[in-house]
């Protein structure tokens, strides 16, 4: 989980994205609070979705 915070809104109002969602919520203006963790890596799945080590 990634914490994110928005201009518009009062300091202490912060929210926490998966991950993955992180650079839609930076596209509608939400910054990151803090270092981001980094990123498991993905590999390719027989269906074409991508799987995470968790999911293995």
């Amino acid at each position: 989980m990634v914490r994110m915070q928005h201009s518009a809104l009062p300091e202490g109002q912060d929210i926490e994205v998966a991950d993955v969602s992180v650079s839609a919520y930076e596209r509608m203006g939400w910054t990151v609070v803090g270092d981001r963790p980094p990123s498991e890596p993905e590999t390719p799945t027989a269906d074409g979705r991508r799987q995470t080590p968790k999911e293995k």
